[in-house]
């Protein structure tokens, strides 16, 4: 595992992202992708908010998609297979950019059709918490037009686009990478997060 870690450490410090295609087992991207499914069938979802803490809102001219946070205490075995996967990654990026990563958090999260998230940062320009964004796609059936991609920026307003292909798993830095999630056509589903380097405070 070692190896998959380093290869992704190494992507991020050359080009500040790392896209990898089946390093997580199918078993536990169709079990994710079924949790997710099931969960928001069962109106477990809430609309996603842009901002934070009492500052939140929700401005569906910036962003459609729904989210259910996940919580490791309560995690499926899904669930856990993929965090602890996380987390060895996590140690390793803390030791390779010699910086303390404390936790990561994750949640699901779901693209109705018509649904986009338009281009932002994910770190807070008030709270530099989050260094490193991960989302791992579970769109086992997307297929191309089903639209969905992220749409990654470069500094010269170059960009890549990366179908959201069940597997797949893309990480990037949260303070440098701009990015958007061009509209979907058909549901995007997957489990997305951050690495961070501060404490969890209840």
């Amino acid at each position: 595992m070692e190896h998959i870690y380093h290869k992704i450490a190494e992507e991020i410090l050359e080009n500040s992202i790392s896209v990898n295609d089946q390093i997580i087992d199918l078993e536990t991207v169709v079990a994710l992708r079924e949790e997710a499914t099931t969960d928001y069938e069962n109106g477990a979802f809430e609309k996603a908010r842009i901002g934070k803490g009492i500052g939140k809102q929700r401005i569906a001219e910036i962003r459609g998609d729904q989210v259910r946070w996940l919580d490791k205490n309560r995690a499926t075995q899904a669930q856990l297979t993929y965090w602890k996967w996380i987390d060895g990654l996590r140690n390793y990026l803390s030791e390779f950019f010699r910086i303390h990563l404390e936790r990561t958090e994750l949640h699901f999260a779901y693209y109705p059709k018509g649904a986009f998230y338009s281009r932002h940062l994910d770190q807070f320009k008030e709270h530099s918490d989050r260094i490193f964004s991960i989302i791992l796609y579970l769109n086992t059936e997307w297929k191309p037009g089903d639209g969905g991609e992220l749409r990654a920026y470069e500094k010269d307003d170059s960009f890549t686009d990366y179908p959201p292909l069940g597997g797949r798993l893309i990480i990037f830095r949260s303070d440098v990478v701009e990015h958007e999630v061009l509209e979907a056509h058909a549901p995007r589903i997957s489990v997305t997060g951050w690495i961070r380097r501060d404490k969890l405070i209840y």
